[in-house]
């Protein structure tokens, strides 16, 4: 049965045992004919028994082991209560967040801690683009001469050209006239043997045919054979690939008119969008790994060749250019990239990224005590860049300090339990929404908001239409996943993301919607829930930051459940407003808060 337990008493009593506060208050002196008080005799029945809890609902108490939790729906745990413990002594010591942990509490927390060091910091940075044309080598073939076009080489654009290549014919008769003059400058000579005039002469009629395009080659064919010839060829002066013809057969042109373009694909420019806050990072000569969704397994490497010095005013980026080998063409203008920057310094003060608990603008970290090793308070730091799993610490914490890099998150839910100073209580509150909950920001939603922040300057929506199509089928894998029904969940799944793919999605939401097809064309394979659930994970956090911006999903709901994912604890939409968890199955779906509803401009509390 449930024990009914007032919430005067509640509030005296340790709703975990794991942890005891770090001052013992004396005890209190009792004559023997005074009455106990109800406290007294509460904790004196509860002596030897042994009750039961919900981890998540600490106030719900029973003495029946089969009991479930009426609130989530999760089995109990067993909480031997002893008379002896000190239920009142909250931490006295200099650090408001500090506890004492005993020798069972950390047996059964096991806490692990790592040492702040300062060390070489190794990353990368995640950013996304286009490949474009190199616009200096680009190249435009013009008419040396007026005249007709009398014949083309080449009948259409996008066709491959090789230096020295002919393209055009023109018809000029001026250039018979030339030609004449340059015959009987030759005879001349000849006949009256190297003379200055004659050899003058010979040479400005070959500077005349030179400047109206005619090749050294046909000049000297012609002075040996003497058959004079009434058109000129325009050959390509690079290797390329033909974008533009201009003009057409037949068509009179005029000296310098231009006839073709030509860009030279042997090397392409890679131009990626970087955020403001990411600007400290990036500089002329790092290196860069590409991929590129039309070329899938393949990667690319090149450096950054320069930043442009001016941030764009509405994506509020900057654009970070390198350039590409492109040897054998298959590199093309327009194409999309992925790219990822290796980011490296030499002298970093390091922590485990597990050890920050995050509270919207502010980041806490729990810290041995050097004096005493059980007893641990929270300290606020500031954090720089993050490298992989670790984060770069600017201030707050001291090399050699030992922080809790597991467990921290647990430490702290003790004493947001027992009412203790904690990582919500402090001055300045978050302004996540998961914080105003009580639930602290998880690295997963901290993914879930930086991905929102990366989408708030994009101008884009979707018809009522789209939106349809997207949501239908996710409510059908979602519904599908609360109830362990893997085959459902397998055709919702296809249908959700061919619904994705045909979505002309912009640049700045290409890695929302990359994340959203995630194993596209491959969920007929997966035949474990597990592995299911995983891939739902990520595409679910892509939907919430669409969500957040008010692209769709206007009237549902985000839930989260911070037991999901083995305690990093998850997010989810769904359109009812009561709880339904696809995390767990039947087993739990009633585990979880509803936290925000979305309207057609985002997201509000709930």
């Amino acid at each position: 049965m449930f024990i009914p337990v007032k919430s005067g008493l509640l509030a005296s009593l340790p709703v975990l045992l794991f942890l005891q506060s770090s001052v013992v208050a004396a005890p209190a002196q009792q004559s023997p004919v005074t009455k106990q008080s109800p406290l007294q005799q509460l904790t004196a029945s509860a002596e030897q028994a042994t009750v039961y809890t919900c981890s998540m609902h600490p106030h719900v108490r029973s003495t029946n082991p089969d009991d479930r939790c009426p609130i989530c729906g999760m089995a109990l745990i067993p909480v031997t209560v002893d008379a002896t413990e000190n239920h009142s002594d909250p931490f006295s010591g200099e650090s408001a967040r500090g506890m004492r942990l005993s020798a069972r509490a950390e047996a059964l927390l096991q806490p692990e801690l790592t040492p702040v060091r300062r060390q070489q910091a190794e990353g990368s940075i995640a950013l996304v683009g286009k490949l474009a044309a190199d616009q200096s080598r680009l190249k435009t073939i013009s008419a040396w001469t007026s005249g007709r076009i009398d014949k083309f080489y080449l009948n259409s654009s996008g066709v491959d050209v090789s230096a020295g290549q002919p393209m055009v014919e023109i018809f000029n008769p001026d250039l018979i006239v030339i030609q004449q003059e340059l015959v009987q400058a030759k005879q001349l000579a000849a006949a009256k043997g190297s003379s200055l005039p004659a050899d003058s002469t010979l040479a400005a009629a070959r500077r005349r045919l030179r400047l109206l395009g005619v090749p050294a080659t046909q000049i000297d064919s012609i002075l040996q054979s003497e058959n004079l010839q009434d058109t000129v060829t325009i050959s390509a002066p690079v290797s390329g690939r033909v974008l533009d013809k201009l003009v057409n057969e037949g068509a009179y042109v005029s000296a310098g008119q231009p006839l073709f373009t030509v860009l030279e694909l042997d090397k392409v420019w890679l131009e990626l969008e970087a955020f403001e806050h990411q600007l400290a990072a990036i500089s002329p000569g790092q290196p860069v790994s590409v991929e590129l969704l039309a070329l899938p397994g393949e990667t690319f490497h090149t450096q950054v060749l320069l930043l442009e010095p001016e941030v764009d005013s509405n994506r509020r980026t900057v654009t970070v250019r390198a350039l590409l080998d492109n040897p054998d063409g298959r590199l093309l203008p327009g194409m999309l990239a992925r790219a990822s920057l290796l980011d490296k310094e030499d002298d970093v003060l390091l922590i485990p990224a597990s050890a920050v608990l995050h509270t919207g603008q502010r980041s806490l970290v729990y810290v041995q005590h050097p004096q005493q090793p059980t007893e641990f308070s929270g300290r606020q730091v500031t954090l720089g860049r993050r490298f992989a799993d670790k984060y770069q610490v600017l201030s707050g914490l001291t090399e050699g300090e030992l922080v809790v890099s597991k467990g921290a998150f647990r430490l702290d839910s003790e004493l947001q339990i027992r009412g203790l100073p904690s990582m919500l209580s402090a001055d300045g509150r978050s302004g996540d929404p998961h914080a105003q909950h009580g639930h602290p920001q998880t690295p997963a939603q901290k993914t879930e908001q930086q991905m929102a922040t990366s989408a708030q300057d994009e101008d884009f929506s979707l018809s009522a239409a789209q939106q349809a199509a997207i949501l239908e089928p996710y409510q059908q894998l979602y519904l599908a996943l609360t109830e362990d029904d893997l085959a459902s969940w397998q055709q919702g799944t296809e249908a959700f993301q061919q619904a994705v793919a045909g979505v002309n999605w912009p640049v700045g939401l290409q890695q929302q919607a990359a994340q959203l097809q995630r194993g596209a064309g491959h969920s007929h394979h997966i035949n474990d829930l597990e592995q299911a659930r995983q891939q739902y994970y990520q595409q679910v956090q892509a939907l919430i930051a669409l969500a957040e911006q008010g692209i769709l999903a206007a009237g549902w709901y985000r839930a989260y459940c911070p037991m999901a994912r083995d305690g990093e604890g998850a997010s989810w939409l769904q359109r009812q407003a009561t709880v339904l968890n696809p995390y767990f199955g039947p087993m739990m779906q009633g585990c979880g808060d509803i936290e925000q509803q979305y309207s057609d401009g985002g997201s509000h509390a709930h």
